[in-house]
């Protein structure tokens, strides 16, 4: 058996032709820590790219400890427009315990 040259890092390519990080969780993250945000542009005729974007935010999130919101704008008329994803740390809605009814006398 023979094997070819160990694959490099994996990228991805935006519609512009800009290439992703090989770990594009890393990246949300720092842009959310530094800038309050990512943004990307995706190619709307490769869906991959809008999956590999959402795990990539599932592990920012956990990396946060945040939900991580996925905004996009849709692509409703011109399928070669692109598609713009902005994602963004979820507010934290703290829980409240609801208060005891008062009984009447």
């Amino acid at each position: 058996m023979t094997t070819g040259p160990a694959p490099e890092a994996a990228s991805a390519q935006t519609a512009t032709g800009t290439v992703l990080p090989g770990d594009l969780a890393e990246e949300i993250v720092r842009e959310i820590r530094s800038a309050g945000e990512y943004r990307s542009a995706l190619d709307p005729r490769q869906p991959q790219r809008l999956v590999d974007l959402r795990w990539a935010a599932l592990a920012a999130g956990r990396v946060l400890g945040r939900r991580i919101q996925v905004l996009m704008t849709k692509a409703v008329h011109d399928v070669d427009a692109p598609i713009t994803a902005r994602l963004v740390a979820a507010p934290v809605h703290r829980r409240t315990v609801p208060t005891q009814r008062q009984h009447g006398s």
